[in-house]
């Protein structure tokens, strides 16, 4: 029952591990790279096309195989005193265990005792400590020497591989670090040939083990956690019962324990093979986040949202991909949240907690017909629960924002299967009134496509190059109005650009549509530039502003989304030719751009030979 227990004792820190991390991305630190700092500071670990091969050093940690601990999605790293105070504590904590699980596995390859690992790691802790800080002292000069100059990087690791053995050392002889870390460059040297096999076989064992991360979700976290810390725990007895032997051999005293043999009672064994499915599950309970459910508190308040995407839309492909419109959706979309009061002048520097939220989810529908399966995808409407961190952000004009770009926002795991693994950005206005849900595939880049208006009020997502239809952004807000929505239209705008008079009679039909005056104003005194005859009223851009919106007056909120939607679309205009006033040369068209009260036509003509805009005109 020995090797239970030691596999137990790995299995309990590397759950600790996950549950700090998790914490971490919550409260915004970040843990010290500290279990993988040998692996960097020796060059242990080899990759190859997304296969890891290493030694287990010590004791076998999931960063030896670079599998995440937490499902959590996390951005840049977070320094600061948190993560400092936190590291070091963990570090301490690290060090503790090491010295259990050395001191047991010692008397476990050596003897076949059980002893007490709790006196293990009072009796080794200090010369761990010892140890771990000059991993992680030595692991970040390798960094700074790495980036500075490569081959010298190198060289270092090289010689930092030399004094690998000294924690065996320590527990083997029961000597002063000071003392192993004199022995262990010369006895590596010694022994190299004796341990190279044991680490090939290692290297081959975990090159194995490293794939099963690419596993479904948790099973890519639970399988490698159990599957490693076994085949890890044989591994580094081996190790120790190999130096044992060899310093035996050579005259030097290996030390027994200095603790009686304990005699575990049935119950003890019992509860130990037990706890290995219980940390099992509570792993995928802390990798999936859910732990972090412990800090919400209080009543949350209902929004009700809508969708609004990009599209390869007509004025997208006329204006060379440089301009954005929307594809509006209404539907039973909500979130439920919990906001501090945004109004006062005093702001807080970051909100979290968690939301439950109310959309829709791409998922694959199978069904099958005779011999064959047809596959649809379809959208599901789903009730998701997001953690976020959201880091206060200042916009162009100086104003707040709170956005979890600098932050994180991810999906806890719940019901809704998509078809492939979705990421989440949340954005929320200044005064709080306005919430934001981006949700895209986590293959794509979101850098291009977030951007924030310049008063940091809303979330103007520019148009993926790659596949536009595939980012959903919601907004929710107490009471939805279409005059935010035509404020929201207009500071997406000031983003759009229309490089040539070619078809710029889409963006002219786009800005009308959205009732942005001043857009509008703006595309015809460059087409004016351009060379091209422009009839249309001689309006500044409050006046088109204010008729334009003026024509939603009587449309309820349902009525004027449709209609915004023709311009963030596929033939959302279709022209005609008006044949009696055409020729070989010159097509005249005839296109109606739709308002509640009415249409707004809008003519123009262009060569049929290279289809250059001559003329359009706008009816009053």
């Amino acid at each position: 029952m020995a090797y239970t227990r030691l596999v137990v004792l790995v299995m309990a820190f590397e759950v600790f591990v996950t549950v700090v991390a998790g914490l971490g991305i919550y409260w915004g630190f970040s843990l010290f790279p500290y279990s993988q700092s040998l692996a960097a500071a020796t060059g242990a670990a080899v990759q190859a096309a997304g296969f890891h091969a290493t030694i287990p050093l010590y004791m076998p940690s999931l960063a030896d195989l670079k599998i995440p601990y937490t499902y959590l999605e996390t951005r840049a790293q977070s320094w600061g005193t948190a993560a400092i105070v936190v590291s070091a504590a963990v570090m301490a904590v690290q060090s503790f265990v090491r010295g259990m699980y050395l001191g047991g596995l010692k008397a476990w390859v050596l003897n076949r005792r059980t002893v007490p690992l709790i006196r293990c790691g009072r009796q080794y802790f200090s010369r761990m400590l010892a140890w771990s800080l000059f991993q992680n002292v030595t692991g970040l000069l390798v960094v700074f020497i790495g980036v500075a100059f490569i081959p010298l990087g190198f060289l270092f690791m090289l010689a930092l591989l030399f004094y690998s053995l000294t924690p065996y050392l320590i527990v083997l002889q029961n000597i002063s670090f000071g003392d192993a870390m004199a022995k262990a460059p010369r006895l590596f040297r010694r022994y190299f040939s004796t341990l190279f096999p044991l680490a090939l076989l290692a290297m081959l064992c975990t090159l194995l083990i490293g794939p099963f991360h690419l596993l479904t979700s948790p099973w890519g976290y639970a399988v490698p956690l159990l599957v490693y810390a076994s085949v890890g725990t044989l591994l580094i007895g081996a190790v120790m019962r190999r130096l044992a032997l060899k310093l035996t051999l050579d005259g030097a005293k290996v030390s027994d324990e200095p603790f009686r043999e304990i005699r575990a009672r049935r119950a003890i064994n019992t509860v130990s093979v037990l706890l290995v499915p219980v940390l099992v599950f509570a792993g995928i309970f802390a990798a999936s986040g859910r732990h972090i459910s412990a800090f919400e508190f209080g009543s949350k308040e209902r929004l009700n949202g809508f969708l609004y995407r990009t599209n390869f839309s007509d004025v997208f492909y006329a204006s060379q991909m440089n301009y954005t419109a929307y594809d509006f959706k209404t539907g039973d979309y909500s979130l439920d949240i919990k906001l501090p009061d945004l109004s006062q002048k005093e702001k807080p520097g970051e909100l979290r907690g968690i939301a439950e939220i109310t959309w829709q989810v791409n998922e694959e529908i199978r069904t099958v017909q005779g011999n064959s399966t047809r596959i649809d995808v379809k959208a599901i409407m789903h009730k998701s629960r997001l953690m976020y961190r959201l880091v206060r952000e200042t916009a162009s004009n100086g104003s707040y924002y709170y956005s979890s770009m600098r932050g994180t926002a991810s999906i806890l795991p719940g019901g809704e299967k998509p078809r492939e693994p979705l990421s989440v950005q949340i954005m929320v206005s200044g005064d709080g009134k306005h919430v934001f849900a981006l949700q895209y595939p986590s293959r794509f880049d979101i850098t291009p496509v977030f951007r924030v208006s310049d008063d940091g009020r809303y979330l103007i997502p520019a148009t993926s190059r790659v596949n536009p239809s595939d980012f959903h952004a919601y907004w929710f807000t107490a009471e939805p109005n279409t005059e935010d929505l035509f404020d929201m239209l207009a500071a997406k705008n000031k983003t759009n650009y229309m490089p040539t008079t070619n078809r710029a009679y889409l963006a002219l039909a786009s800005a009308m549509q959205e009732g942005d005056g001043r857009m509008l104003v703006k595309l015809l005194e460059t087409l004016k530039k351009g060379g091209v005859d422009v009839k249309a009223p001689e309006w500044d851009e409050l006046t088109w502003t204010h008729n334009l919106q003026n024509k939603y007056r009587e449309a309820n909120f349902q009525q004027t989304v449709e209609l915004l939607t023709k311009a963030g679309v596929q033939g959302g205009y279709e022209s005609k030719e008006i044949v009696d006033q055409s020729d070989d040369k010159i097509g005249v068209y005839r296109f109606e751009v739709p308002f509640p009260d009415g249409m707004l036509p809008i003519t123009y003509t262009e060569s049929k030979a290279d289809g250059k805009l001559l003329s359009v005109s706008i009816a009053e």
